[in-house]
């Protein structure tokens, strides 16, 4: 609770001022129990430490669900956008019961000071334990809070669990495609490479060669 004093002069959007001095008390709530992520990707190592940030605020616990992505929903997925955003409530009834696995439901104590963020790390390889490669999805809120409905966003994090990075550019000569490890940043021979259509169809498989480059046709 706050006393702020409203000087006499300060003009209105009416251009009336007012005319003395007024004292008001003021109330500032506490912030509401919140949990964000720190960014919208992820790239999970597939061999050291293994942690995702996430920030709360006014809670003392916090729950997670994590839910991988299966290879045949994984086109679907990154060709509606839903890779890069945060999900509603009704996506996550969709990744529940038609494109995802549920890997891991629980939740984790977290540091709690009024109305400040405090920054953890969710421990994934400690806590859901190992997991294959491929894309995730984690939904974090706070734990006395339940399911939201169905139109509100959830505080979503998207990861992807691999050593290999992919950079790939098109052009008229057809798609180009260089695999390098994430943990070494040297050249990944042998890796197999799937060129995928939109529809999920998949239109070309090759094996990069000692420098990790890959090509595909054009057409």
């Amino acid at each position: 609770r706050y006393e702020i004093q409203i000087r006499d002069g300060l003009p209105s959007e009416t251009s009336a001022a007012i005319e003395k001095t007024i004292a008001l008390a003021v109330s500032v709530p506490d912030r509401n129990a919140r949990v964000r992520f720190t960014g919208r990707n992820y790239v999970l190592p597939s061999r050291g430490q293994q942690g995702i940030p996430v920030v709360s605020i006014n809670t003392a616990r916090v729950a997670f669900e994590v839910y991988r992505v299966g290879d045949r929903s994984l086109a679907n997925v990154i060709g509606n956008g839903d890779f890069d955003r945060q999900l509603y409530g009704y996506d996550l009834e969709t990744l529940r019961e038609r494109t995802g696995e549920k890997v891991y439901a629980g939740e984790m104590d977290v540091v709690e000071k009024l109305n400040e963020e405090v920054v953890a790390a969710f421990p994934v390889s400690e806590t859901v334990g190992q997991l294959k490669p491929g894309a995730y999805a984690m939904i974090a809120r706070p734990a006395d809070r339940g399911d939201s409905e169905s139109w509100n966003s959830l505080s979503t994090q998207w990861f992807i669990v691999s050593d290999l990075g992919l950079t790939a550019f098109s052009g008229e000569t057809g798609v180009h495609a260089f695999v390098r490890s994430l943990a070494e940043a040297t050249a990944v021979g042998g890796a197999s490479v799937k060129l995928i259509a939109r529809n999920n169809e998949v239109l070309g498989t090759a094996k990069s060669d000692a420098n990790g480059y890959v090509r595909f046709e054009a057409g």
